[in-house]
């Protein structure tokens, strides 16, 4: 018998007024059933949301202390109910430095004046409402890792799900109990600082993992600089007959090679773990892969006096990367002959199994212990090994050998049985139907002669030009040597020679520049172009080729390398 008003002014608020009528004794009426269980908790937290100075103090409830300090946390508040904005700053503010604003253009001008740590708002506001902040605020790079709490009036779960859906972190229906809130608040700013915190470790260890990167680039530069006079020294020596040094002379040049390779590795290395590593995908003919990993491996199978046998079929093809899948069995060869005992022998298998390619490399070597087959791939490990049998190396060679091959969707395995009884590597890659077109492009082309070859070498390591240029002066080449771009610009106008070897880190004018200015030059336009350089990642080769260059070789170039990409002289010494 009791009646309701409602009373409502646009942009002030609405006042309810309930009558009830009274007992003749002045009591209130009794309800005519039962009170519904829980209702009083509502109508009692109802009553917090009046002003301050109607309303009971606000006890916060005793939880356990956070996993992670958030006192100093800054919470954002918006919602267009006064008497909401009012408890929720004196709810959350004996805890955080709370920010109030009545709608959702206030709530993004104050989180941009400044960046709260959590944001909590009312879902129907005027203007900009609740899921208006929340898209510009994960528009926003700057905003998008804050976590958003949603209020609303809307329950049932499909009112939580396109919350969630949205974007929002937590969605909280009114009304709520003042120790809900402020679980989930406190939930959401440790969470959020934890994820900061681990944001930020991994900032750190990304820009150290960058800073090593740019170390070992920077390394492998100023260590192939010296490494590349002295092999073409040694080169030099070997053509122009010195056999009372010869002894000499090859063991400083395999000594030499071997630090070339050990520098390879790293920046390999570095490459695969940056994802830098760019795979060319073409059918190719396994014979010819492993021909040219066998013929790199060859020196060390020479010196181990080791037995090679290969058994592979001549038309199996797969699909890869050749210089690449060249490294993989170089890799797997030179470690098979580091680790058998002069005298052994290795076994080159493969065979086709549906869909792939299988290829097997085993040894009669030392064997593999138990305990260390799970990690033979892992970075740096190397078995343990007695002082006089220590293979050397970095523990780098089957890393590589098993990012390439996963790179290239295939798989490595290896196996032994134990110590003294030699080990199995097993290698799968994608197998590709070839053509008879196939087979004739894996033919070597020889090249036509040419009479009087010209060269003209620019490097400002005075040492390393002169070594090169005569070198090829042996081999039959004219050339000529200067030590910077503008002088190689000066000369250009007339000398065009047919060749020209450009170093890259040159001062003054860098190698790219002096490309792209020689090749502006008309008769300079069918000159062949070679980038001489100690850096050799994928980005570095397209910028030699983006500059004009025909070829990009790494120092220290191995000549023979060199020699099948230039022009052949008009006869050999």
């Amino acid at each position: 018998q009791g009646t309701l008003f409602a009373d409502s002014v646009p942009g002030r608020g609405t006042r309810f007024t309930v009558r009830i009528p009274k007992h003749r004794d002045g009591a209130v009426a009794a309800p005519s059933r039962p009170q519904v269980s829980g209702v009083s908790a509502f109508v009692e937290e109802a009553l917090r949301w009046m002003p301050e100075r109607s309303s009971p103090e606000i006890t916060l409830p005793l939880d356990a202390p956070p996993v992670v300090d958030t006192s100093e946390a800054r919470v954002l508040v918006a919602d267009d109910n006064a008497d909401m904005r009012d408890y929720l700053r004196r709810l959350l503010g004996a805890r955080w430095a709370v920010t109030i604003v009545a709608d959702g253009q206030q709530a993004l001008d104050a989180a941009r004046r400044e960046r709260p740590d959590l944001v909590l708002t009312d879902v129907m506001m005027p203007g900009l409402d609740g899921f208006g902040v929340l898209r510009a605020l994960r528009a926003d790079p700057a905003f998008a890792s804050v976590p958003v709490v949603m209020l609303s009036a809307r329950a049932g779960e499909e009112a939580r799900i396109e919350g969630i859906e949205a974007g929002a972190d937590d969605y909280l229906v009114k009304p709520f109990s003042a120790r809900e809130l402020t679980a989930r608040v406190s939930n959401m700013l440790q969470l959020a600082r934890l994820r900061r915190e681990v944001e930020l470790e991994r900032n750190r260890a990304e820009a150290a993992n960058r800073a090593k990167d740019e170390f070992l680039a920077m390394l492998g530069h100023e260590l192939r600089n010296p490494l590349a006079p002295i092999l073409t020294a040694l080169e030099l020596m070997r053509l122009r007959g010195l056999p009372a040094l010869e002894r000499e002379r090859t063991i400083i040049e395999r000594q030499t090679r071997h630090l070339a390779a050990l520098v390879d590795d790293l920046l390999d290395v570095s490459r695969i773990t940056r994802g830098m590593i760019q795979i060319k995908r073409d059918p190719l003919l396994l014979a010819n892969v492993l021909a040219k990993a066998i013929e790199t491996a060859s020196p060390l199978f020479e010196q181990q006096r080791h037995e090679l046998a290969a058994d592979v079929p001549h038309d199996l093809g797969v699909e890869g990367d050749e210089a690449r899948l060249t490294q993989v069995f170089a890799n797997l060869l030179t470690n098979a002959a580091k680790y058998t005992d002069p005298g052994g022998r290795v076994n080159v298998t493969a065979r086709r199994e549906g869909d792939f390619a299988v290829i097997a490399v085993t040894d009669s070597g030392r064997g593999i212990a138990p305990e260390m087959l799970p990690h033979v791939f892992d970075l740096f490990v190397q078995e343990r090994q007695n002082i006089d049998r220590a293979a050397g190396g970095l523990g780098l060679g089957l890393a590589i050998v098993r990012s390439l091959v996963t790179l290239h969707g295939g798989r490595v395995e290896v196996r032994s049985a134990g110590s003294g009884h030699g080990s199995t590597f097993e290698v799968r890659l994608p197998w590709a139907q070839l053509t008879a077109a196939h087979a004739d492009a894996a033919a070597p082309v020889a090249l036509a002669q040419q009479a009087g070859v010209s060269v003209l070498i620019v490097d400002d390591n005075i040492d390393a030009a002169e070594m090169l240029s005569d070198l090829l002066s042996d081999r039959g080449y004219h050339t000529r040597v200067v030590h910077d771009g503008p002088q190689a610009l000066a000369l250009a106008r007339e000398f065009v020679p047919d060749v020209a070897l450009l170093d890259i880190g040159l001062s003054a004018m860098d190698g790219y520049e002096l490309a792209r200015r020689l090749r502006e030059l008309g008769p300079w336009r069918s000159v062949r172009l070679f980038a001489i350089t100690g850096y050799g990642q994928d980005g570095d080769r397209q910028r030699s080729t983006e500059s004009g260059f025909d070829h990009h070789l790494v120092k220290p170039v191995n000549f023979a390398t060199l020699q099948q990409l230039m022009p052949p002289p008009r006869s050999s010494p």
